[in-house]
């Protein structure tokens, strides 16, 4: 029961955080789409990304995502960005992992505003933990999950990070998922980020829906977004 816990708990939330300590298991993958739409400082506008994850073997998972910005009638504040990665996951327990993940990356889209155009590295470290509650005679799963990260880009952009999430499990294949950034570094980099949704599981599928809230040094950025997410 708890390996099950660790694997479903493992699925939803590197769909969804785009980042994680959990692996995907040998030859297992799975693609996400999400369309998001924003406001920034009154700004409308669209982030779109694709993201997906492979498992080389059962502890060395490979992932890739593509990202991009626009806004409605400002052209020039379009951006788009790329990051490839690749993650080692140590399982401590059948329910608790830590991993650690390098890859390269470009773009402010996924570096952030105010530079990091060019292309540079990211480095990270996590710590994972699923459980299972069992609750008027019926079993309830969640997660939580905790990580750190450094960027840095060639054009002298800089990037700390703290990620931080929780996941439980609502009603039978619901789930409902918090997640929270905060990052510091160069460049006007200070910002605070919160994300919720709902997540609806079926079968190899899962469709979800919520809101997100980013409170940077200069600006602000509010938007609803949904995604799909398909397992192999």
């Amino acid at each position: 029961m708890v390996r099950s816990t660790l694997c479903l708990a493992a699925f939803i939330f590197a769909m969804d955080a785009e980042a994680a300590p959990w692996g995907q298991a040998e030859e297992a993958a799975f693609v996400r789409a999400a369309l998001n739409r924003t406001e920034v400082e009154g700004l409308q506008g669209w982030r779109t990304d694709l993201y997906t994850e492979y498992g080389l073997t059962d502890r060395w998972t490979v992932t890739a995502k593509y990202e991009r910005v626009t806004f409605d009638d400002f052209a020039e504040f379009e951006a788009s960005g790329w990051r490839t990665t690749l993650r080692r996951s140590f399982a401590l327990s059948e329910a608790w992992v830590v991993s650690a993940e390098a890859g390269v990356l470009e773009g402010e889209a996924i570096g952030g505003a105010s530079g990091c155009q060019s292309t540079g590295g990211e480095a990270r470290a996590g710590l994972a933990h699923s459980f299972s509650r069992k609750t008027k005679k019926v079993q309830r799963y969640g997660f939580w999950f905790a990580e750190a990260a450094v960027r840095a880009h060639s054009d002298g952009c800089q990037r700390y990070r703290l990620e931080a999430g929780y996941g439980r499990e609502i009603a039978r294949n619901i789930w409902l998922v918090h997640q929270f950034w905060l990052d510091q570094g160069s460049e006007n980099a200070r910002s605070l980020k919160h994300q919720f949704e709902y997540v609806l599981r079926r079968g190899a599928y899962d469709v979800s829906a919520g809101s997100l809230v980013e409170l940077g040094g200069e600006f602000e950025e509010v938007g609803l977004f949904v995604s799909l997410a398909h397992r192999f």
